[in-house]
């Protein structure tokens, strides 16, 4: 499903649904580079990513309520000030704690198995290195896009790289040149 924003994003829900806006389809610059935002998104289908997710926020909600019932409850009434006051905040980093550092891993994992879907059904993978250079152009300091949410671009290209090898740049065919050009006027 395409989303009506000029926002930089894709993501995969559970169910297998796939969101891609308006904002990353004008980054990708050939057919091959959407195939890659696309079979990136099918590898976090496939490996149930957004279930393991939810699973993960679960689990961190619940450590982080043992964490602050504990200190509340154990640590004397200063503590208990003290976490009272703090809680929300406390509450707050160990999410984005936990949840960066997962997301990371499971974003390395999708572009690692983007790079063998894309080759098996006959997509350059290097399709997503021109994607992810394209997009490290277009990510602006401060500004709530995919940045927020993904590893740095360049630090996936250095990482896929390797994987793509010194396979050749397959040329693209006419029909899958025009209708990509088709595709980028609607957007």
């Amino acid at each position: 499903m395409i989303q009506d924003s000029e926002e930089i994003n894709a993501f995969a829900a559970p169910g297998g649904f796939i969101f891609v806006t308006r904002g990353l389809i004008k980054c990708c610059r050939t057919e091959d580079s959407l195939a890659a935002v696309l079979a990136h998104e099918i590898a976090h289908v496939q490996a149930k990513h957004g279930l393991q997710a939810i699973k993960q926020s679960r689990l961190t909600s619940a450590f982080t309520i043992i964490g602050l019932e504990s200190a509340r409850h154990l640590g004397g009434r200063e503590l208990a000030d003290l976490t009272q006051t703090f809680g929300k905040t406390i509450s707050d980093i160990s999410k984005t704690l936990i949840a960066s550092g997962y997301s990371k891993t499971l974003e390395y994992e999708a572009d690692t198995v983007a790079v063998s879907l894309m080759d098996r059904v006959g997509y350059d993978p290097g399709g997503m290195v021109d994607m992810l250079a394209h997009m490290q152009r277009q990510l602006k300091p401060g500004k709530i896009d995919f940045g927020k949410t993904h590893p740095d671009p360049s630090d996936r290209i250095q990482k896929i790289t390797p994987l793509i090898g010194s396979r050749q740049v397959r040329p693209q065919p006419a029909n899958r040149l025009n209708r990509f050009k088709r595709l980028a006027s609607l957007v």
